[in-house]
């Protein structure tokens, strides 16, 4: 074993100590902005890792590359060990491509975390209408390939009131629910068939606003140009992490190469994320625990009989922790200072809600 390798195990036993002694002054608990592309248990690998090495810290960068490899189709995720008994847990799961809003419990704080999972949590959410796959989101196979032409704002906003309180809702195949003892997307990505239906489950929804609609563009008939229909709202941008990458990489849409590229059943829906002219929908939704915001959008596109996929998810708030103001970055993650800190001030924001 090197000294570097001695070095770093040191100092991660040492951080371990320091954060479950924070811990039981603080509560235990903070909020980080999870960025897209990561799965929840990748991100906390990387913490558990690397708190407490500051500049000797591996950069999340290369983190990041480290997980996107373990998540090769087929291929089961092993991580390697590593000298640390800290026990770092979360409080509701946000998909590998979702980002935004994740409170983490340390030590003693992971047995406040259940208080979160049942609590109010908000969601800024991106739909493509005419789109639907097997996932509920991008990163599925299209299923069906429907015409959202015809659906006006006005068509939206009559359907979002049957998606409002308490309601039935089914979750995605795709989902972490198990069955029998095994993750629903195990049996998918096996080809296993499920023993039983997947039953819908009761959630609440308390509130969702249609804060942008972008409807299809189409050419008018006998001509070369694109006929613009009435846009509603306004777009909210996301957070630069977020659109830098839903911008790039495999979700790019290159105008050369692209087109006259028109999606099919069984393409990959994130060939299309980008693609020019189509319907998208932005909503804000504020909802309890268990609701899939997949499955909603989902059944939204039923509803307005073109189907939809869920494109983007950001999660910005859970309980009193907003997205921004009391979130830390992966940035801050290396450093027990700013871990600590960031309990503190979580423990006071829970002590002035509950005020």
């Amino acid at each position: 074993m090197s000294f570097m390798q001695v070095t770093r195990d040191t100092l991660r036993v040492q951080a371990s100590a320091k954060l479950a002694a924070a811990a039981v002054t603080t509560g235990g608990l903070f909020a980080v902005n999870k960025p897209p592309g990561i799965s929840c248990t990748g991100f906390i690998d990387y913490i558990k890792r690397n708190a407490g090495l500051g500049e000797r810290a591996i950069s999340f960068s290369d983190h990041f590359e480290m997980e996107k490899q373990l998540r090769k189709p087929g291929k089961k995720i092993y991580r390697k060990k590593y000298h640390t008994n800290l026990r770092i847990g979360h409080a509701g799961t946000l998909d590998v491509e979702a980002a935004g809003v994740l409170v983490l419990g340390v030590e003693s704080g992971c047995k406040l975390l259940g208080d979160y999972l049942k609590g109010e949590k908000s969601y800024m959410a991106t739909g493509r209408l005419g789109l639907a796959t097997d996932s509920y989101d991008a990163e599925g196979k299209i299923t069906h390939v429907g015409d959202a032409s015809g659906v006006t704002s006005d068509m939206i906003l009559r359907t979002i009131p049957r998606f409002i309180g308490d309601i039935e809702q089914t979750p995605p195949l795709y989902s972490a629910i198990r069955i029998d003892g095994k993750r629903l997307y195990e049996y998918m990505r096996s080809g296993e068939p499920i023993p039983v239906k997947v039953k819908p489950r009761k959630v609440h929804i308390s509130d969702i606003k249609l804060l942008h609609y972008k409807p299809q563009q189409q050419k008018e008939q006998g001509s070369t140009g694109v006929l613009e229909q009435a846009v509603y709202g306004k777009r909210v941008v996301l957070p630069p992490e977020c659109v830098e990458y839903f911008t790039g990489g495999r979700f790019a849409w290159d105008e050369k190469s692209s087109e006259n590229k028109v999606p099919c059943v069984g393409d990959y829906m994130y060939s299309f994320l980008n693609q020019p002219n189509a319907p998208t929908i932005q909503l804000l939704v504020r909802s309890g625990g268990g609701v899939y915001i997949r499955s909603l959008i989902h059944n939204m596109g039923e509803a307005l009989g073109c189907g939809a996929s869920m494109a983007m998810l950001v999660r910005t708030s859970q309980g009193p922790l907003r997205l921004g103001r009391d979130t830390i970055d992966v940035q801050d993650l290396p450093y027990i200072a700013k871990i600590t800190e960031a309990m503190r001030r979580t423990q006071a924001r829970l002590d002035e809600s509950t005020s």
